[in-house]
Parts: structure tokens; sequence; C-alpha cells
């Protein structure tokens, strides 16, 4: 098995709350050529960064499973030679006579590095000098690792021997450089080659920015997760956000409710207007906060507006780390309100009804209920759209809920362009 020279393993890179990679897998053989590609603002330059030991004097936040480098932990005092960018001026400059970059690399060699890393070294440089340089760097690769990162992909097909593309916050495709070029794998691949962009999401973008196909599923939900049976409870949102059936209103049944929940570390529920005060009253004296909503009478149309303003107030609550619950009678069916939620998360109208409806837990999306859902989905995807969020005025809090809020954003929304 070839040595490996450098590895990183499971990398993420933080600055504040911000994830700018993550999960990233990095083994650099002992030689060879290697191109990293991607965007402006993909995150190449930051990865250079980790690479020459000083990632985190930069104000970053960087952990790894492994980092090792030479046989040794990669650190400040045990890194590859790192070349960074050059300025515009320096750019203007090598245009002119090769600049400073030659002697840079003449200099970095002197020290014979088991590993050379440039960020757009050919940056600037006429064409007939990048090329006579990247021939020297060819030669250079045979006996040490040469890392560039680069956005020529001429460059990068005649020259290196593996590509690696970032985008995404992640590794979108990495491989020998003939493979990568002329038969990628990923259909986002196959799209920076043809355009040198790509359409992908940064990692802190919302659910809400992104086309229905980049969504997916927020953490904590999948099919075995949504709808499980606990007792009286059902998951919606694993060990997050639950339906708790309500079996009876006899002391023996509040009695059984309030355990069950209490048992599950769940401190609020969801409580309709129509549920039976001795229950109400069986929650707040074993103190459980609850969340007033008023639920529609039969053959009343629900009310986006207020529905949103809801699930935005249960989100709030389990974004806090508490558990939440809705109560469900046997008259009153609540798995509405468990689909609201997901969409509320981010999920497309249609996951979220398919979700529950194939589980086998008791919890389903009603046909007439559909084209509700739908049209909740349109005014969060407006709003979204639209980069203002709308607000919503709920009930006035009660002596009994300190949670409970006046007034709930249904849209927060960020910057949705791709990168960082």
């Amino acid at each position: 098995m070839p040595h490996k020279l450098c590895i990183l393993s499971n990398l993420e890179i933080r600055a504040g709350d911000r994830r700018l990679l993550s999960g990233l897998e990095l083994n650099i053989e002992a030689t060879g050529f290697y191109a990293i590609m991607g965007p402006v603002g993909v995150g190449k330059s930051t990865l250079l960064a980790v690479l020459d030991g000083h990632g985190n004097g930069n104000g970053l936040s960087i952990s790894y499973d492994v980092a090792s480098y030479a046989d040794g932990t990669l650190s400040p005092s045990n890194h590859p030679s790192v070349i960074e960018q050059a300025s515009r001026s320096e750019q203007a400059q090598r245009a002119i006579d090769g600049g400073t970059i030659k002697s840079q690399i003449q200099e970095a060699l002197a020290h014979d590095p088991a590993m050379l890393c440039l960020d757009e070294p050919t940056a600037g440089v006429a064409h007939n000098e990048a090329l006579t340089m990247l021939n020297w760097l060819k030669g250079e690769s045979r006996k040490r690792a040469i890392i560039m990162v680069t956005h020529n992909s001429e460059q990068a097909r005649a020259f290196s021997d593996w590509v690696l593309l970032l985008g995404g916050g992640g590794i979108v495709e990495q491989g020998p450089a003939r493979a990568f070029f002329d038969k990628p794998s990923n259909p986002v691949t196959k799209h920076f080659i043809k355009t040198g962009s790509l359409a992908l999401p940064r990692l802190d973008a919302h659910p809400r920015q992104l086309a229905p196909e980049h969504r997916g599923l927020p953490e904590g939900i999948n099919t075995r997760t949504v709808g499980s049976a606990d007792g009286l409870l059902n998951w919606i949102i694993r060990r997050s956000f639950a339906i708790a059936q309500v079996e009876g209103v006899s002391k023996t049944d509040r009695d059984n409710l309030v355990s069950a929940l209490q048992n599950r570390s769940i401190d609020i529920v969801a409580l309709s207007d129509k549920i039976n005060p001795k229950i109400a009253q069986a929650l707040r004296a074993a103190d459980i906060d609850s969340i007033p909503y008023t639920d529609p009478d039969a053959g009343t149309p629900r009310d986006v507006r207020s529905s949103l303003a809801l699930a935005n107030q249960i989100g709030s609550v389990i974004s806090q780390g508490r558990r939440v619950a809705v109560l469900q009678t046997e008259t009153e069916r609540v798995g509405i309100l468990a689909a609201v939620q997901l969409i509320h998360m981010g999920i497309t109208a249609k996951d979220a009804v398919d979700l529950l409806n194939i589980t086998a837990a008791g919890v389903g999306i009603h046909m007439h209920d559909e084209q509700f859902l739908w049209d909740l989905e349109l005014v969060l995807d407006l709003s979204a759209d639209t980069n203002q969020p709308s607000t919503a005025v709920l009930a006035k809090p009660s002596p009994n809920n300190s949670e409970q809020v006046t007034e709930a954003t249904l849209a927060d929304t960020e910057d949705s362009s791709h990168g960082f």
C-alpha cells in the first residue's frame, strides 16, 4: 500500500457558528500532482490554511478525527510548505515578468519539502510562462507531493494526476484526472467542467431556500422514526416532537398521560382549546407547560397564518433542546399539525404527506387536508423568495405558559447565495 504522506479525516471547519467545510476526507501520497478545484468561495484557500498548520490562527474552529503529515501530527511546527494566493498587484507584476512566483517556488524547494501547496500559482502569469512553470512542477511531483489550487480546467487536465472538486461544504468528487474530466460520476461535476460553476447550497442554507431536489430530510427525521410508536407517543422528530394519544378523561387516563410525558422528558405540550379542562389541569399540576392553540371546527377552513405561527412557536421550543408533544384525542386527529411542523422545517408538502401516510402508527393525512398543506408550503416559499419575514400574532400569553410569545416569525431567511 502506498505511503500516505498527509491524511485529513472527517475534517470540519467553522467560522463562528457557520460551517464552512464538513466531513472532508483527504489522502495525499508521497508523490504526485494534485489539483484542488471549485468556484470562488467554496473553501479551497481555507483548506490550504489548514494544511499550512495555522488555520486556527485565522479565527477558524477546526476539528477532525485524523490530521497527520510526514509520520507526525499536522501542526504549526509540522506542515507542508504553502505559497499563498498572490495579491492583485503581485498578479499584475507576474503578467510582466513572472513576478515573485518563480523565486517563491525556488525558495520553498530549497528546503526540500515533502509537500508543496500553491494557491493559484499561475494567476496573472503569461500563458507560455505558466506552461513552463507547470512543467517544472510536474517534474517536481515525481519527487514530492504537489498540491495546486486552480480555476483553470485545462491546466488541471494537462498536468495533474488527481483532481478534487470542492463545493457545498465538502468534496463533490475526486479521482484520477483523466477519469474526472472524461467520465465524471457526478452530474454536478459534469456541470462544473462545462461551466466552471456549481449549483450547490452552502452548509448553513435553510432547506426553505433550496430547490425541492436539494432539501432532503432534516436531522432527526427519517422513514423509520416518523410515527414510530412509543407507548402513548408517536414520534415525529425522534426525541424532539411527538403526538401523544389521550385515551380518556378518567383520573387513570390522565395519570397515564402525565406519566408517559414525564418519562420521556416532555415538558411542554401543544394544547387545543377543545381539550378536556381536567386534562389541562392535570398537566399544569405536573408542571408541564402548554402552548395553547385554537382548533377549527369541522367544516371550517384552516388558517395558514395561524398554523405557521404555531409551528414557529413549537420550532422555537425544539431549538432550545426541549421536547414537545401535541395531544391527540379519539375525535381530534392532529396529523395535520405534524405535517405543518415538518413543512415549516423545510420538507416539501409531498414528502411530509408521504412520510406521515406510510407509517403504521395511526399518524396520517386526509386527502382533503393536502391542498391546505400545498398552500402553506407556497406561503413559506414565497416568503423565503422575497427574503422578507412575515409575522403572525398569537394569542396572549397565559399565566401558566411563560414560554408563549405574542409574535412569531414565520420565515427567517438568510442570504441564499452559494458558497461562503
